[in-house]
């Protein structure tokens, strides 16, 4: 039998893979902190797959209670593969809600994973409070998945106007749309580093020497059957330049294992100019990037955290098309002279000092604080209004009539 909480509001908070734990580690640090809130944590997605870093343990070792897990069991990069894991985790959540409803469930992004909870939080009238919407990336499938939440959800935390404009767009309320910058940057304002010495003992890269942090994903609406090509063409570009590459694993998304196969390919011919590191941990991962020359390939974290390091990135290709990007992200298609460009261009003192005033665009650090203000406002024991979401209309447009 489910049960509500009386007087303390509980949220549930679900990651999925270190992309989105990122993101979450500075709200669930607030949470704890605030204590105004009973926060159950629910693990599920890449963090439980060892081929993927079995990042649950990062978050273990943050101190951080893990209140459930809900298991996916992916069993292959293609198609199939993802539509079986979400099946089964839809399944998992639908238990897991009929053990203990939550006032409110809290994603972040546009990982599919999150459809499973998503969809079961609808079936069960569970309101669901949706991070970093309004954004674009043409290049994904992730694109459709993140206005699919946006679509499900009823209070919305985008990073900036431009997205946030954008959900109102969409249909959604403006009363429910709340721009709080992105997360990430509470995350780099908050962290202790590592320096050069300790960063280069915990990954055995020696970044004294000039290091490209190089993190590259399934670009997913493109031929699956070019994403080793892609991320050849890449390695190859690093290969002919004077930098060593430090390379992460791609997300758990279709082409993830022919990428992660060429890259052991590059990392066994080439030991001299590679290695891999399947989960470095946000706190080695952001110190890298804090000390790397370069960053190379087309993670999100390129395009929203770099700029707090003035960081020159060399964004390949299309997956982050559409996104707002900072001064420090030079785009370029993915062939190995197209990367060997941009290389050359962001590795130059007159790009570098051009970085020197650089602001990052997506917030200044506390966006945490934001969000539980704005829960705080909000009656979540009688959710009633959220759970009956209204649909915005915006008088912009006549439609267009179709003869008949």
């Amino acid at each position: 039998m489910r049960t509500h909480t009386v007087g303390t509001p509980k949220v549930m908070v679900v990651t999925t893979s270190r992309a989105d734990y990122g993101i979450l580690f500075p709200l669930l640090t607030a949470f704890k902190e605030d204590g105004q809130f009973k926060v159950n944590l629910v693990v599920t997605g890449a963090h439980l797959f060892s081929i993927y870093g079995e990042t649950v343990k990062e978050i273990q070792k943050d101190g951080l209670l893990i209140g459930d897990t809900v298991r996916m069991a992916l069993k292959g990069d293609q198609p199939p593969h993802l539509c079986g894991a979400v099946s089964r985790g839809l399944i998992g959540f639908s238990k897991l809600f009929q053990k203990e409803l939550p006032e409110l469930v809290i994603v972040a992004g546009d990982r599919y994973e999150l459809l499973a909870v998503c969809i079961a939080a609808v079936m069960h009238k569970i309101p669901i409070a949706h991070i970093h919407g309004g954004e674009l990336t043409r290049g994904a499938i992730d694109d459709r998945i993140r206005h699919t939440i946006t679509k499900m959800a009823s209070l919305h935390f985008p990073s900036t106007e431009v997205y946030g404009r954008r959900i109102v767009q969409m249909g959604e309320d403006p009363h429910g749309v709340h721009v709080v910058g992105a997360l990430g940057i509470d995350t780099i304002k908050q962290m202790r580093f590592m320096d050069e010495e300790e960063l280069s003992t915990v990954s055995g890269v020696d970044f004294k020497k000039k290091v490209a942090l190089v993190t590259y994903h399934p670009v997913t609406l493109d031929d699956y059957s070019l994403a080793a090509k892609q991320v050849r063409e890449v390695l190859q570009a690093v290969v002919e330049t004077e930098l060593f590459g430090l390379i992460t694993m791609p997300n758990a998304d279709t082409g993830s294992l022919q990428i992660y196969k060429a890259i052991c390919s590059f990392v066994q011919t080439y030991p001299q100019k590679f290695k891999l590191i399947k989960n470095l941990g946000q706190r080695a991962y952001l110190s890298a990037m804090r000390c790397a020359t370069v960053m190379i390939g087309n993670s999100s974290s390129g395009i929203v955290e770099s700029a707090s390091f003035k960081l020159p990135v060399v964004n390949v290709g299309d997956r982050q098309e559409g996104r707002l990007k900072p001064a420090n992200v030079i785009d370029c298609d993915c062939s190995k002279e197209a990367v060997l460009q941009a290389t050359h261009r962001a590795l130059s003192q007159e790009f570098i000092r051009s970085l020197s005033h650089l602001k990052n665009p997506y917030g200044e650090g506390d966006s945490a604080r934001r969000i539980i203000q704005v829960l705080k406002t909000i009656d979540l024991e009688n959710n009633s209004q959220l759970v009956k979401k209204r649909f915005h209309d915006l008088e912009l447009f006549e439609p267009v009539q179709t003869a008949l």
